[in-house]
């Protein structure tokens, strides 16, 4: 408990005082800005009391906490400067106690119409960051207007040792002031306007008029005379000049221009001050678009226009890739690629795949489509003399982006979702996971963020309801089923996940269907379709196909052959994969957020596919099994409930996890992410569905490769006797032995160094008693031999043989 501890009752009280006052509050690590979960806390509603043991105290900004704001000031200057009147002297404010009590670094104010978002006042641009490097700014954001989309950390928080703490409330009263969005923004912007003028106040000469041109440009933007002068000094004081002469600058300004005579704009001070190229940022500050009484007659750009035909190209593409962020939306990084979200509007099947209409996938964001998309939310415009005419921009300029793409701000993205997510009902891009939710809003029923068991065994009776006509072989077979009906829905969140099988020992069994559930359940669609060959390039050019489009759910049909791929396997184990593309030299790289699902009669998975794999195993025990009949349809079933069934697969895995995920599974390789689903099924009475994992890999051909290769070196050599790969080619009495070999080759004869890459691969690794090792010898060639004691199923066929060596 917090009693002992000065630090923790006061951190527990100050909780139940913020909650008292209608704050959302955030449990965050100690001494730390960031959330104690990086995922639900949007959403959580600690209590005081979960703030004990030394954990920081954060408060959600916007609608969620009264409307609350928080003014977060970056600069020095901007801390000195705020506490002026015409800013936000008024305002209650806290601060790191390592500052001044005069510039606390956050004043807080509530905003009812503030937009939902936080409102920046800072240099981006290259140009603008080289221009204000000789200032040498603490930040080069100046401050931020924080009202929405995240949270502040407030006292008595520590930060780096730092302890947080209140100012005395102005006038003796606790109370946050009201304000409205027009007059917040506009008191900030001038702020932001003017901290930048007093980071660029002269040393020493010239102060004289740096006062007057920022007196006249501060008139020109509207500012009274009187406050225009009292912020003259103020700039003036706070880099130690008490000169008396500053002040009455702004009257005479006000008066040159009530007579009609041309008074310092903006142009004109920051021409003063050599800061031109900051003209357009400082604009957008102060939403100041009309043209200076002194900008030689030059017709000046609309504030969000994009000048082209400039030298800076990398501020040009800084602009561009600022519109597009802002007033599109719609252009993704997937680490070094550009690529956009597009809906396919009818079924397609090309280089052996097949995508269904309605699916959405990722399309690379080429530099045609980027140029329309530009033209669509921005305005270009060319200077011809001292005129602006507006242009289309050129597409060769937008396809530079792509070269910069992986330096770039545009959002990255690690897949698709056509769901909500485990944290997030509320379509289009999400942060937190980086997944793009593609859905109608509306579409699906809200779904507890923080359900009962109750509320999950209920969801759970709704997702096995639709499952009731398939012949699962047992429990565990039907708990892949639903396995891959509620990974279907949370894929995007899982670093991994593995392959769900789906097979039956004749046609007619239900496999399709089922497939086409589990796709329906992700995609609204059946999963988009592939076939499996035996050459192992053309398989891996159709799975980065599918990775590259982002398919969130993708069948493997009509498995005929041995499935395996080393593709394919490091697909399902790794979070991203380098894949080359036809015609491309360069190797990309792609996220693997796809659930693999695999039908087919009596599959046989080879090598390491049986330990990336549960089986989900059908058997109408009958001749005939498409002959039978059912009053129902279960495919038709979930698609007309598709949407309170997703809800119900979101709810049993976010029950799982309130409940603090009370069950510990075996581990299963690498899919640790996807013990979620395994933990919820068994917590609600369901049985493990990588109990199916053993049967996977006991169908091995594998296993059964290595137990026919022990046996004929058993029987032909024994243990503890070594042996190189020429006596076997050589020497007289090992003939059968080199047939027998030669017919587990890939030619199905004996050729040395075939031979040799079979011993490889089942070198090292212990079965049935026995293990293959090999040495170089003192001459370098590599000998071979058995160790160990076999066991007896694997030693019946040994036989009394003498050993030839």
């Amino acid at each position: 408990m917090a009693d002992g501890n000065p630090h923790e009752t006061r951190m527990v009280d100050a909780a139940m005082a913020y909650i008292g006052a209608g704050f959302r509050l955030v449990q965050l690590k100690p001494d730390s800005k960031q959330p104690l979960s990086e995922k639900g806390w949007q959403n959580a509603t600690p209590a005081a009391r979960d703030f004990e043991g030394g954990k920081n105290i954060g408060v959600q900004l916007g609608a969620k906490s009264g409307h609350l704001v928080d003014i977060d000031l970056d600069i020095p200057q901007a801390r000195s400067l705020a506490g002026m009147e015409c800013f936000f002297g008024h305002l209650p404010s806290f601060r790191r106690s390592s500052l001044a009590a005069n510039a606390p670094g956050h004043r807080l104010v509530v905003c009812r119409d503030a937009p939902d978002k936080v409102e920046k006042f800072g240099f981006t641009k290259q140009g603008e960051l080289d221009a204000i490097e000789p200032l040498n700014l603490a930040k080069a954001m100046v401050l931020e207007v924080r009202a929405g989309r995240g949270f502040t950390v407030f006292p008595p928080s520590v930060i780096d040792g730092d302890a947080l703490v209140h100012n005395p409330p102005p006038g003796g009263s606790a109370d946050v002031p009201e304000m409205e969005w027009d007059e917040l923004r506009f008191r900030a912007g001038l702020l932001a306007f003017v901290s930048f003028a007093a980071a660029c106040y002269p040393p020493e000469g010239g102060r004289d008029w740096f006062c007057f041109h920022l007196a006249g440009s501060l008139v020109h933007l509207g500012v009274e005379p009187d406050t225009a002068d009292d912020i003259v000094v103020a700039v003036a004081q706070l880099n130690g000049d008490m000169s008396d002469e500053r002040r009455g600058k702004a009257r005479a300004a006000a008066a040159k221009r009530d007579a009609g005579e041309p008074v310092t704009g903006l142009p004109g001070f920051l021409e003063h001050i050599g800061m031109q190229v900051c003209e357009k940022r400082l604009r957008a500050w102060l939403r100041h678009d009309d043209a200076d009484a002194d900008g030689g007659g030059y017709e000046q750009p609309p504030g969000d226009a994009v000048v082209l035909g400039r030298p800076d190209l990398h501020g040009m593409l800084g602009e561009i890739e600022e519109l597009l962020n802002e007033k599109s939306g719609r252009v993704f990084r997937r680490h070094a690629d550009l690529v956009r979200v597009s809906q396919l509007e009818e079924a397609s099947e090309e280089d052996g795949v097949i995508r269904h209409a309605g699916l959405v996938e990722l399309r690379t964001a080429t530099p045609g489509w980027l140029t329309v998309e530009a033209s669509r939310v921005g305005t270009f415009v060319e200077r011809r003399g001292k005129k602006l005419h507006r242009v289309s921009p050129p597409v060769g300029l937008l396809g530079m982006l792509h070269a910069i793409a992986d330096e770039s701000s545009f959002p990255a993205i690690k897949g698709l979702s056509m769901t909500p997510t485990l944290t997030c009902e509320r379509p289009g891009y999400d942060p937190d996971s980086k997944l793009f939710l593609a859905f109608p809003e509306g579409m699906f029923p809200a779904a507890p963020m923080q359900p009962t068991r109750e509320q999950a065994e209920a969801a759970m009776a709704r997702l096995v309801h639709p499952l009731r006509g398939f012949p699962f072989l047992n429990d565990a077979a039907r708990s892949v089923a639903l396995s891959g009906m509620i990974s279907a829905v949370v894929r995007g969140e899982l670093r991994t996940c593995p392959l769900h099988e789906i097979d039956a020992p004749a046609a007619g069994t239900g496999k399709t269907k089922l497939a086409e559930i589990i796709g329906i359940m992700g995609t609204g669609v059946p999963p988009s379709g592939v076939t499996h060959s035996t050459d192992s390039e053309e398989n891996e050019k159709r799975l980065v196909s599918i990775l590259r489009t982002g398919d969130p759910v993708v069948l493997i049909d009509n498995v005929s052959n041995e499935l395996e791929g080393d593709f394919l396997c490091s697909m399902l184990t790794n979070e991203t994969v380098q894949a080359r593309i036809l015609g491309q030299s360069e190797r990309v790289r792609l996220s693997t957020r796809v659930l693999m699902l695999a039908t087919g009669n009596n599959i046989r998975l080879r090598g390491d596919m049986a330990r990336r794999a549960v089986a989900c195993r059908l058997d109408a025990k009958m001749m005939n099994p498409d002959e039978r009949a059912f009053d129902f349809d279960a495919v038709e079933d979930v698609r007309e409930a598709r949407p309170q069934l997703v809800a119900d697969a979101l709810t049993v895995v976010r029950a799982y996890i309130a409940a603090g995920r009370p069950v510990k599974v075996p581990p299963f390789g690498s899919f640790e992410d996807w013990d979620l689903v395994r933990g919820a099924l068994v917590w609600l009475g369901h049985a493990d569905p990588a109990d199916t994992r053993l049967a996977v890999k006991d169908d091995n051909p594998l296993v059964e490769e290595k137990a026919e290769l022990f046996r004929l070196l058993l029987s032909h050599v024994g243990t503890g006797q070594r042996m190189t790969i020429s006596q076997v080619d050589s020497k007289a009495g090992l003939e059968p032995l080199r047939f027998a070999l030669g017919r587990h080759l890939d030619r199905g004869e004996w050729d040395k160094k075939r031979a040799g890459h079979l011993l490889l691969r089942h070198r090292d690794v212990p079965f049935m008693g026995v293990t293959l090792r090999s040495k170089a010898n003192r001459v370098g060639v590599q000998e071979w031999w058995l160790e160990g004691e076999p066991e007896p199923a694997l030693a019946d066929d040994q036989g009394d043989r003498p050993c030839p060596f």
